[in-house]
This record gives structure tokens, sequence and C-alpha cells, in this order.
């Protein structure tokens, strides 16, 4: 293990629009939008930093290892508040309704099911106990896998601050909000959307391969960014398991700074891979990897050192907004919401986007994948114009282990 940079940019390290987006004034109502890379969650985190010693303010993320990762970027503050937006929004209702355990069953949520609260009923409550947030700045990132029904109940506080960071073609939950939505929620036009075009994050090779997966027919794909790399994603199909483990502690082992990302399709995979790679008895040139992982048991207790080299294991729906060194996704196991092969694309979309140096996807010869269908055709290639000249580059190479 070793230290990695895992730190807030300089302000005039960023482009022209991250700037503009930092400084509109701290009372309004904003939609950011942006592709994977664009450094939402920095000029939402670096705009709480600006704004908050002035103004009460309340940062919320989509899941519990994004508010994590933005909270060890952010630093300790006394001036503001961070929190995953549900878990705010449970918190808050709780406290107006004056919760004890006297009262819990009559002050709780109200509840369609576990964990999906009655919105009607809640707006409702609110009005009758007078329940505001007039005061708070309210900043809000990957704000498009909220569902509209949460904007309204938070409007019913009387909220009149609003800045919002989303990405529609990153939708993976099934409840969420579109840019539509956002636009209705917040009072503001089409042409008032604020747009971060620059990708900062991945290599030309893994933008372009991301790109492919990109769905939103209402807009161009983003912009590749001028990062050219000879490291083209790679689909490596395995005949037996531990020929995978090898590659990925062997990746580590070549440089323990790097920080891997291993994503899988659902919770017995990330279990199993968690124990399966810190099971490692082979000498190898580096001491073992620290291999780390969350669950939603651990009720947003995340134990992942995003500043140290290491192997993170994680289900796709909690990589939203972080970055990795590196990532390696299982692709077997993965399920189509109904049978919307949109929402797999999406999935793969925000998956291979998180990687800023080198993407690799694992496959076993003898099961079928849901990807498979989906991925680039062998020999698919994307045009590149560098300089002059036309490049013709793989989307992704195959090779069988």
């Amino acid at each position: 293990m070793a230290a990695r940079v895992f730190e807030l940019p300089k302000e005039h390290e960023l482009t022209k629009d991250q700037r503009m987006a930092i400084r509109l004034p701290a009372d309004g109502q904003y939609l950011i939008v942006g592709a994977p890379g664009t450094g939402k969650s920095v000029v939402a985190l670096m705009r709480l930093k600006k704004y908050a010693a002035t103004n009460e303010t309340l940062f919320l993320s989509y899941n519990h290892v994004l508010n994590h990762a933005n909270k060890v970027l952010a630093g300790p503050d006394e001036n503001f508040h961070m929190n995953t937006a549900m878990s705010w929004l449970y918190d808050f209702q709780y406290k107006a309704a004056g919760g004890s355990q006297a009262n819990f069953e009559q002050a709780k949520m109200p509840e369609i099911e576990n964990r999906k609260p009655d919105y009607d009923a809640l707006i409702n409550r609110f009005e009758e106990l007078g329940a505001s947030c007039t005061s708070t700045n309210f900043i809000i990132d990957e704000g498009q896998d909220l569902p509209p029904e949460w904007y309204e109940a938070v409007e019913a506080l009387n909220v009149e601050n609003f800045f919002i960071v989303a990405d529609q073609n990153q939708q993976i939950t099934e409840q969420n909000s579109s840019q539509s939505d956002l636009l209705d929620a917040l009072g503001l036009e089409k042409d008032d959307v604020i747009h971060l075009k620059e990708n900062w994050r991945n290599t030309t090779p893994i933008s372009a391969f991301a790109n492919y997966f990109y769905t939103d027919k209402s807009s161009e794909k983003p912009a590749l960014p001028k990062k050219p790399s000879a490291h083209v994603p790679i689909l490596y199909e395995y005949k037996m398991l531990g020929s995978a483990k090898e590659l990925i502690l062997s990746s580590y082992d070549n440089d323990p700074s790097k920080l891997i990302g291993l994503f899988v399709a659902n919770e017995g995979k990330r279990e199993h891979w968690a124990k399966y790679l810190k099971n490692d008895n082979k000498q190898r040139r580096e001491a073992s990897p620290v291999v780390s992982t969350y669950y939603s048991n651990q009720k947003g207790s995340v134990n992942i050192d995003f500043s140290q080299g290491g192997i993170v294991v994680l289900n796709d729906k909690s990589v939203k907004g972080i970055e990795f060194d590196e990532v390696f996704i299982i692709i077997d196991g993965f399920k189509a919401i109904g049978s919307d092969i949109e929402s797999l694309m999406k999935r793969m979309y925000v998956m291979a986007s998180r990687a800023r140096d080198r993407l690799f996807l694992l496959k076993s010869e003898v099961q079928e994948s849901l990807f498979e269908d989906i991925l680039p055709p062998v020999g698919e290639t994307i045009e590149i114009e560098r300089n002059g000249h036309v490049e013709k580059h793989e989307l992704l190479k195959r090779i069988k282990i």
C-alpha cells in the first residue's frame, strides 16, 4: 500500500465552465449537468467550501460511498453538514415530528414499503407541522438518482436555494429524475442549464468505450478528452477463476499506489470477491493489498481509504461519482431491470467511466452474460482526428486467459 493523491484541485486549475459554476451567487436555483469526469462533484464541493461559512449549507450525496469520499475531499468543517439525501430526509422528518422512543411509531417516516417514503403523507405531515428549511442552501450531488417526489417533499419545506449536479445518462436506479424533472422542480428553463463539457478523468480510449453505451438520444455524446493512451480497454475471458484473481492482484503488485476498483453484479459476488482477494498466499514483490468493500448493512460506516492504494470491491450502485486508477468489471451475473437493455447500457456507462487510466472486463467462458450482447463487436473501431490526422482505435480488445 502506498499513498496516492486524493484532494480537490486549486481553482486556477479548473476549466472556465467549472469556475463559472462555482462563482454563481449563493442564493438561487441552479442545475449543472455533465458527463462522467467533467468535475460535477468537484464543482459542488468547491462551491460548498466557498459559501458555507456565510450560508447555512447542506451537502447531500446519492449513496454512502460517495458521501464518504466527498467528506474526505471537503475536510472537516463545522460550517456545513453532509449526508446521503435519503438519510437526511428520514432524520429531518423524525426530528420535525418530535420523534422519541416513546412515540417512535407515530413519528417515524410514513412509508409505502421499507425505505420507500409515502411522499404524499410526508408532505402533509410537513405542512401540519409547519416544518421549514427556508434558510438552508441545498447542494445535491448525483441529483438524477432521486425521484421527483423527493424534490417535491423538500420544496414543501419552503427551500429556496438549490445547487444540483446531475447527468441523466447515469440513472441506474429504478426511481430517478430526468433533466426535465429537475428543471420542473427548480422552475428553470432548458437554456438555464449550465453544461460542463471537458472530461478530465478518463483517457481517450476509456472515454470512447464508455461513450459506446451512451443512450441519451436528445443530446450529443460527450466530447472525447485529449488524453491519448496505448491502453485500450480489454475483455479477459477466463477458464479458471484463479486466473481472474491473479490478474487483479498482479496489477496491484506492479504499482501499490494505485487504487483499483472491482465492480460486480450483486451482493453475493461482492462478498465472495472481497474474501477471495484477501486470501492470497502467493509470494509477491509488495505486501498484500488492503481489500475494502461496502454493503448496505454497514449503514453509512464506510471504511474505504481513497488516499492510499488498494482494492475496493463494490456493486455497481455504489460506484456513482467515484473514480479509481484502474477498474475491473466482472460482467457475469448482471440482470436488466425487466427487459430494459437500456438500463444495462447505463450501468456499463457508469462503471466504465470510473476508470482514470486502465479498464478491464472479466468474463467466465462457461457463463453467459447479458453484457456480451451489447459490448462492441470484435474489430469495432472509432476514428479520432488529432493534429490533422485521423486515427483508428479499437474500442475493446479480447483476450482468453
